[in-house]
């Protein structure tokens, strides 16, 4: 008779930024012989089907819960205002949950179930679990555990559509546990049987609420230096450039605000959209100056509309300016290849400049990443810098400051104080493993 493996659920949104934090958890739990279902729900713009291929190649069953259960009020929350993101996600928890649900079942198709785990913006997972009766419930925060305090996440209290949406959740699913309550953060359900994980260090992650249980980074995710022959032949020429820049005695800046973050500036236009070609042309000017390499990550943009064009920086800087859509940059931090990097705050990219042992300039814009930025000056590895959306940041300093006197002196022959505390916390951080600790409290 053969054994059939037991089977740990995955339910998450689709972004980016809520699958990484989970997929090396997922492949860890495949190699230790448990089969993981993984649910995800998307929307028209950013169809769950996307990551169909990728969890195939991780030997993960994929559900697309856009095919049983599409959501179709995505475009009734337009902004990234705090209060319609999380409007968003509750209202996906009423409209997508119960289809969620069967179509789990069918893929779990009668096996053992020993645990879901779910990101903590997919309340509709954690509905869908509890409705397939699985006790072991693991909440991942995929943001950094500390934002979670904020009051700006207290977004229920005076909002009529919020309170709706809750409404209608409780009524529509008022036999799961945690939802009569005040959600924790705006969405995760005040269950105490649920236990909330972040993949984050004590030494890193400052403050966090004292219901999120911080399991250590991920410290085995980024890529091995021997990934670099499996790389795609333009990242692998990449590295040879930028290790012959380096032996010529230049340092290399990175400059990267995310996908999100720059489709937000781009989409509002003026003056957001200055404001992202400002810092971009600004930085890059700087570090040229101080005899650097730039890398800029223009994701949807061109780079024309983040400056870092010829026609703003000169010709003269044609062969130390590098614009690319896709910068692989877990592959330049395994090498070693990044001497700064200015950033937005992401929890992911944070935590990779962090094991990387990489200084970052921190420009907010949203969510999580204000936390991030005030958690950077605070550690020393660090500036943030004074943004549109956070212009009283704590700790901030203007852009002016940053390109005339901290960026030169990061770029300076040397180790500067803010490398020497970026790798003193490199050290700390990587004296756990977060995926080792995830997977015993997962699977019991």
């Amino acid at each position: 008779m053969v054994k059939r493996a037991k089977v740990v659920v995955f339910g998450s949104p689709m972004a980016v930024g809520h699958v990484r934090p989970l997929m090396p958890l997922a492949a860890r739990l495949v190699a230790r012989g448990f089969d993981v279902v993984w649910a995800i729900s998307g929307d028209a713009s950013e169809p769950a089907s996307d990551w169909k291929e990728p969890f195939a190649q991780m030997g993960v069953t994929f559900v697309d819960v856009d095919a049983v259960a599409p959501f179709a009020r995505n475009d009734a929350f337009p902004t990234a205002s705090a209060t319609s993101v999380y409007l968003r996600a509750l209202a996906r928890a009423n409209d997508v949950a119960e289809g969620a649900a069967n179509a789990i079942a069918v893929a779990v198709a009668g096996r053992t179930v020993v645990a879901g785990v779910n990101d903590y913006f997919a309340l509709w997972a954690y509905v869908a679990m509890r409705k397939l009766g699985i006790d072991r419930i693991k909440t991942v925060v995929s943001s950094f555990p500390s934002s979670l305090s904020a009051p700006s996440l207290d977004v229920g209290a005076s909002d009529p559509a919020v309170q709706r949406e809750l409404a209608d959740l409780r009524s529509r699913h008022a036999d799961v546990s945690g939802l009569d309550r005040p959600l924790r953060a705006g969405l995760i359900p005040d269950d105490p049987s649920v236990e909330v994980l972040g993949f984050s260090s004590k030494d890193l992650c400052l403050d966090p609420p004292d219901y999120v249980r911080l399991v250590g980074a991920h410290v085995d995710a980024l890529p091995s230096v021997d990934d670099l022959g499996s790389a795609p032949h333009e990242h692998q020429a990449l590295v040879n450039r930028l290790r012959a820049a380096r032996e010529s005695g230049a340092r290399v800046v990175l400059l990267s605000v995310g996908t999100i973050v720059t489709k937000v500036a781009l989409r509002r236009g003026p003056p957001y959209s200055h404001a992202l070609k400002h810092l971009y042309s600004s930085v890059a000017r700087a570090a040229l100056g101080a005899g650097a390499v730039v890398i800029a990550s223009t994701t949807v943009g061109q780079p024309e509309d983040f400056g870092v064009d010829e026609a703003t920086l000169g010709k003269d800087t044609r062969d130390r300016v590098i614009a690319m859509s896709f910068v692989p940059q877990p592959l330049l931090f395994a090498h070693g290849l990044v001497d700064v990097m200015l950033m937005h705050g992401g929890a992911n990219t944070f935590h990779e400049t962090v094991l990387a042992g990489v200084p970052v300039l921190v420009w907010p814009v949203f969510g999580d990443q204000e936390s991030v930025a005030e958690t950077a000056g605070k550690l020393g590895i660090g500036v943030p810098i004074e943004s549109l959306m956070y212009p009283n940041l704590a700790g901030a300093q203007s852009l002016a400051r940053i390109t005339e006197e901290i960026l030169p002196k990061m770029l300076a022959p040397g180790e500067s104080a803010w490398k020497a505390a970026a790798v003193r916390l490199a050290e700390r951080v990587k004296g756990g493993d977060g995926l080792d600790t995830a997977v015993a409290l997962v699977t019991g």
